[in-house]
């Protein structure tokens, strides 16, 4: 039996600390292995690097890459091997978040499996106070099985400029050279990229900036207050999160609201940052300024991961869709609490600027500067599901603008570009790593199929839907065992 996984609209809130402790469920859920290859036969493939749908192909898996991609017209698989009727079916490649907060004070491997249930195969962590050694060794893990989970490139600490951390994934960096020092240690460390954060000033920022392109280590993240997202983007920042940053630079009051954020500093709440960012600098978004900043950072390259998930049920306000929301089973109860807590408080943070954000998203993308889809999915992200907020994420680019074969690539081929493995991932061609999803209807016709999953290759090893459904059940029931200390 074929199941749709629901999607519904989510959303932004500060950050909470949240720590999870979870006893694992007995189950095991192991793929359906077989000694030789696996034919994927008449099934029709998303050419996401050309923008295509090839239709009756069969898709061949030896190990964990794919051997072949040719027509099945005459195609007879040999005997014995493993065959997967793909007709009428739709194959893209393996979905990436490019957004996530997958661990925190703890490891949350609970998680992982919703991301590869929902066909997410890679995540990129925008911050975790982790120690980077526990990191790599959850990366081995994921990478040679032993646990369910998905790829996994991880930034390690986030740097920030409050004389002491917000959080428990913040460093407090408050000289240029503690931020350069910082940046060899996680260098040397194995952080494959350097996070940076709203508070820092503009000469440790810029600091950190020169480090990083010293130590040839990418730099994402948000643009700080100091400095504006033209600044960011010519100092070699890789992507910019959430359009923090953006909407100031589009504004005709820029300068006066920089000005009002750095004079309330660290001491600046959440709240307020929201309004002077968000809904003060979205009220006077000036398109021609705008047309310009956009043009400059496609110049550049610079990326934009919009999470748009991370943003919208605030204006919603966290009505009853959201606090109800099904998906709620797989999240503990004490967390839960934690969100509802989160959404009695929404109206205060309330922001003004989503449908700004959409049109923003869509002229960006119009004036070509590259997408990414992204989510800010963890556990202290309220009514963000890992997994499943990806669909949505996917969804809400189609509204601001983009095709779905556009959306599409925002999760496949341009994250295997951004981070330099399309060699091995990013779409479906011969010697690819085969992480593939198998959809039951066409995701070009229309985005909201990517959720209809009838299986997922993780590098050639199959889930068919029964496998992905204890998946779920697993997830489910480790939800209700998790407690929060």
């Amino acid at each position: 039996m074929r199941t749709k996984l629901c999607v519904s609209l989510v959303a932004f809130v500060e950050l909470c600390a949240v720590s999870l402790a979870q006893e694992k469920p007995a189950t095991v859920i192991s793929p359906n292995s077989t000694s030789g290859a696996t034919y994927i036969t008449h099934v029709t493939v998303i050419d996401t690097e050309n923008g295509k749908k090839i239709q009756d192909r069969t898709v061949i898996i030896s190990g964990d890459r794919i051997s072949e991609v040719r027509d099945s017209n005459g195609m007879k698989p040999p005997a014995g091997t493993k065959v997967v009727d793909g007709n009428g079916e739709y194959l893209i490649p393996g979905l990436w978040d490019m957004h996530v907060h997958s661990v925190y004070e703890e490891r949350l491997d609970s998680m992982f499996p919703l991301f590869v249930a929902n066909g997410v195969l890679g995540i990129r962590d925008m911050g975790t106070p982790m120690p980077l050694a526990e990191i790599e060794h959850m990366r081995q893990q994921t990478a040679n099985g032993s646990q369910l989970g998905p790829r996994i490139v991880a930034a390690g600490p986030i740097l920030d400029g409050r004389p002491k951390p917000l959080r428990p994934n913040l460093l407090a960096i408050t000289t240029p050279e503690e931020g350069r020092d910082t940046v060899r240690r996680l260098k040397n460390g194995g952080s494959d990229f350097i996070k940076v954060y709203s508070n820092l000033s503009r000469d440790t920022f810029l600091a950190i900036v020169d480090e990083a392109n010293k130590q040839n280590i990418p730099f994402s993240g948000h643009v700080p207050f100091s400095v504006s997202a033209l600044e960011a983007s010519d100092a070699g920042q890789k992507s910019m999160e959430h359009l923090w940053g953006i909407y100031l630079s589009c504004s005709s009051r820029e300068e006066e609201l920089r000005s009002e954020m750095l004079k309330g500093g660290v001491n600046l709440s959440g709240s307020e940052r929201i309004r002077l960012e968000l809904d003060e600098a979205a009220a006077t978004y000036d398109e021609h300024k705008a047309a310009n900043v956009f043009a400059h950072l496609a110049r550049n390259g610079t990326w934009l991961v919009p999470t748009f998930t991370a943003v919208l049920q605030d204006s919603e306000i966290f009505d009853v869709r959201v606090t109800t929301d099904p998906r709620l089973k797989y999240i503990p109860p004490a967390v839960q609490k934690r969100w509802g807590e989160a959404a009695s408080e929404g109206a205060a943070i309330k922001s003004k600027s989503f449908e700004r954000k959409l049109q923003i998203v869509g002229a960006m993308h119009r004036a070509r500067v590259p997408l990414l889809a992204g989510t800010d999915a963890g556990w202290v992200q309220p009514y963000v599901y890992a997994g499943f907020s990806l669909h949505d994420e996917l969804a809400l680019l189609v509204r601001a603008g983009l095709t779905p074969m556009e959306s599409l690539q925002t999760a496949t081929i341009n994250p295997a570009r951004f981070l330099g493995m399309e060699t091995d991932l990013g779409s479906i061609e011969r010697g690819k790593i085969a992480n593939l999803v198998l959809l039951d209807a066409d995701p070009v016709a229309d985005i909201h199929n990517t959720t209809k999953i009838s299986a997922v290759f993780q590098a050639g090893k199959e889930f068919d839907r029964p496998a992905l459904n204890q998946m779920l059940q697993n997830a489910e029931a480790a939800a209700k065992l998790a407690t929060v200390k």
